[in-house]
């Protein structure tokens, strides 16, 4: 039987989070699943693990690699799945991601894009915390749809090609902001799909992750609007930087989890706490 989904793994040294992902991602009630995992070289322990659920894997490479988006390129080039769901080590699915997106592609068959909500895992904060649904139309702005949260349908990736491996944070929305741009359809699922760790690459405020998103914005927009969103992340930046360096982030965080945060709640170290208060939602 043909594949509908196409989920890939990419990890490096995931030895303490990999085991749940992966399991997340077998639990799925969906009978036409291939799960792809590459490996950039691990020495932690994370290919003992893999190899315990080899059976149920279509394809594991191991071999170092260019980063994170030469390894998503490795998985998308393998993948047979009418649907590509790519899901990092550190991030688990939902039970019912993978049936809440065949619902909406079946639903939807001219939409080629398809993405959800993410439950935000705070460990530090000891707290779980769910955003609006967010707009794809506003992709020139920022990277506003959680890439964990996202499958594109196959023959896009091959229409468009693969993720640029030059980047190393801020592929996810050069790629995104690529499909948008070429007048792809996006179907926004009003559902939390994924549970993803704060602690990634992407959520790190750094200077390169800055510069990357200039870079995206001047690769894709004409000078002034680019120029000018440019200057707004920047000044995020900066802002963001004066919470950290003053101690002030924790604080603003919660405030702002009280303005912006959709439902949110107590985190005691299981996410079937988190799917339990959700209850498929």
């Amino acid at each position: 039987m043909a594949a509908v989904f196409s989920v890939v793994t990419a990890c490096l040294d995931a030895a303490p989070t990999i085991e749940a992902a992966m399991k997340s991602v077998l639990a799925q009630n969906s009978p036409g699943l291939e799960y792809i995992v590459i490996d950039g070289g691990s020495r932690d322990g994370t290919l003992e693990i893999i190899e315990k659920y080899r059976l149920h894997l279509a394809r594991v490479i191991s071999e170092p690699d260019g980063g994170i988006y030469d390894a998503f390129n490795k998985g998308v080039t393998l993948a047979t799945g009418d649907l590509v769901g790519i899901l990092n080590a550190d991030d688990q699915y939902a039970p019912w991601a993978l049936a809440a997106v065949a619902e909406a592609a079946g639903n939807h068959p001219k939409c080629g894009v398809f993405y959800g909500k993410v439950a935000v895992i705070d460990e530090a904060r000891r707290r779980w915390t769910v955003y609006p649904l967010g707009d794809s139309t506003q992709l020139t702005e920022s990277m506003c749809i959680p890439h964990p949260a996202v499958f594109v349908r196959r023959a896009l990736h091959e229409k468009h090609g693969p993720f640029d491996t030059s980047f190393k944070i801020a592929g996810d929305w050069d790629f995104m902001l690529r499909l948008h741009l070429a007048g792809e359809r996006f179907c926004p699922i009003g559902k939390v799909l994924t549970a993803f760790a704060n602690s990634g690459a992407s959520s790190l405020v750094s200077r390169r992750l800055a510069a990357e998103n200039r870079r995206v914005c001047f690769r894709h927009l004409k000078f002034l609007p680019a120029a000018e969103r440019a200057v707004k992340m920047e000044l995020r930046y900066i802002g963001r930087k004066i919470l950290d360096i003053s101690g002030a982030y924790r604080a603003y965080a919660r405030c702002r989890d009280v303005r912006s945060a959709e439902i949110s709640g107590a985190y005691e170290g299981s996410l079937e706490e988190v799917w339990g208060a959700l209850g498929g939602a």
